[in-house]
């Protein structure tokens, strides 16, 4: 029981470091802070083992959101402001890819739920927010992939996947991806009920 209890804590420190991490990433202007923080990503992915192909292929998925934001900043600060945010970003997609793979679901609903803990002043239960927030992360994967499927579909089927064709038979993409959306949405509530999770 101390173990699991000591572990606990443990996984509390690295949600906190977590955050104060991702935080205080957008407030430093020191390229030696940005260094430091490389360094950290580095020796948290050595120490996690965490498989480079999956790291890059996740940083390969979300570079058109950091190229569009290094672009737009370069428009309206300078270039140099540009490449600094989209360092930033990038080291910070490292970071919550490394912690995303630090804490299972479990650990991160129950964490979620010791923090939440103070609410239960105003009347907000703390096992239903770690459950929320929980679900509520677990969504963005989720979308992806179902996303990926229901394009994998309407190819095998016939139809030509572009933003026009979406926009114009939206009940054709949304209806199956909000079904099957809530489908394993609920399946994952179920799962951390299953194991405990009330």
């Amino acid at each position: 029981m101390k173990l699991k209890h000591i572990k606990h804590i443990i996984n509390i420190i690295k949600f906190i470091f977590f955050l104060v991490y991702v935080i205080l990433i957008f407030f430093v202007k020191s390229n030696i802070a940005l260094i430091a923080a490389l360094t950290i990503d580095v020796t948290l992915i050595i120490a996690y083992k965490i498989n480079l192909k999956s790291l890059i292929d996740n940083l390969i998925k979300i570079s058109i959101f950091v190229l569009i934001t290094a672009i737009i900043n370069a428009f309206v600060v300078n270039i140099n402001y540009a490449i600094t945010i989209g360092i930033k970003l990038i080291l910070v997609c490292v970071m919550t890819y490394i912690f995303s793979k630090m804490l299972s679901y479990m650990e991160f609903a129950t964490v979620m739920e010791d923090l939440a803990h103070p609410l239960k002043l105003f009347g907000i239960n703390p096992k239903d927010l770690g459950l929320l927030v929980t679900i509520a992360i677990s969504f963005i994967p989720i979308l992806r992939e179902e996303l990926e499927r229901i394009k994998y579909v309407l190819l095998v089927k016939g139809f030509k996947v572009n933003t026009i064709n979406i926009v114009k038979n939206m009940n054709i993409v949304f209806k199956p991806l909000f079904v099957s959306i809530m489908e394993r949405i609920n399946e994952i509530e179920y799962s951390l009920k299953a194991k405990g999770y009330q």
